[in-house]
């Protein structure tokens, strides 16, 4: 069992390390700063994120908002909704997904998505965006205009059925005048979206896979590998407005490699923790920074 925290005193400082022998003093009386997390997608190699929110959670580090692409956007809609994060890492590791994969004539995608609706309807107990413990923004990219869809309210299921959608692999979503496929053509990791949320800081947790310098074997190979370039080159764009920049160690994970879902949730709980004294120096730079901004109107 953790051990409860004692109330804190007026001035008291909560001490850290900072994984060097020092100490990082945080104000416990003076604002902390308000921090998104911007979730990238990268399928499989996406269940990173849970190991990382396990972290911070553990560790109390602030999780104000949330904004999500593909995998990201499962991760921060399940932390949202309440769902416990060890039974979640359990499941994920021993689930059978292929059970959840409905193969159909390939028309417009391999995959039809029904059988993963009930799945998420459970885990994010039937809340809708709007219901969720803290406010989360879902992203998908509309195919029919190029454009980036963000949800920030209705069903859950909808919003990430859509952002899931790899072209080719899943079917695309109808939403009114929109047809949504995968966020990650737009927005590999939204930090964009994050940042409209209008909180003081915005970390990135970042997921992409590995480019691997071996000649194309087919058409396929060539296509992919043009995708990937492409979206790694929007991802550094979006990247840029990050304050903070997580990225663990999943590259050499597939995208649809199911049967290392564990190792990826392990890598992510192993890059949380080796950032922790980053996050904490942050956060104590702000409050520092704001103590002195509030002595100057004083």
């Amino acid at each position: 069992m953790r051990k409860r925290r004692l109330p804190l005193e007026w001035g008291q400082l909560l001490w850290y390390t900072d994984g060097k022998g020092g100490k990082i003093a945080m104000n416990a009386l003076q604002p902390r700063p308000r921090i998104a997390w911007a979730l990238g997608g990268g399928g499989v190699r996406g269940f990173a994120h849970l190991g990382v929110l396990k972290v911070l959670q553990e560790e109390e580090i602030p999780v104000d908002a949330l904004a999500g692409t593909s995998m990201g956007a499962v991760m921060a809609a399940l932390f949202a909704a309440g769902t416990d994060l060890k039974y979640l890492a359990a499941l994920a590791a021993r689930i059978a997904w292929e059970e959840f994969v409905d193969l159909r004539f390939p028309r417009y995608g391999l995959v039809e998505g029904k059988r993963l609706l009930p799945l998420i309807r459970l885990l994010t107990k039937r809340k809708k965006l709007e219901e969720l413990g803290l406010p989360v923004r879902i992203v998908a990219t509309d195919l029919l205009t190029g454009e980036e869809v963000v949800f920030s309210q209705g069903p859950l299921e909808l919003a990430l059925r859509a952002s899931i959608s790899i072209p080719g692999v899943f079917t695309p979503v109808p939403y009114g005048e929109h047809l949504l496929v995968d966020g990650g053509l737009v927005a590999g990791v939204p930090v964009k979206a994050a940042t409209a949320m209008g909180t003081d800081l915005v970390f990135a947790v970042y997921v992409p896979g590995k480019l691997v310098a071996e000649p194309p074997r087919s058409v396929f190979d060539i296509l992919y590998r043009s995708s990937e370039i492409m979206m790694h080159q929007l991802d550094g764009i979006q990247l840029k407005q990050a304050d903070f920049i997580l990225v663990p160690e999943v590259g050499d994970v597939g995208t649809l490699q199911f049967s290392r879902v564990e190792e990826c949730i392990k890598k992510g709980e192993a890059a949380a923790r080796k950032a922790l004294p980053a996050l904490r120096r942050i956060i104590a730079e702000f409050q520092t920074d704001w103590g002195k901004a509030a002595g100057d109107r004083i």
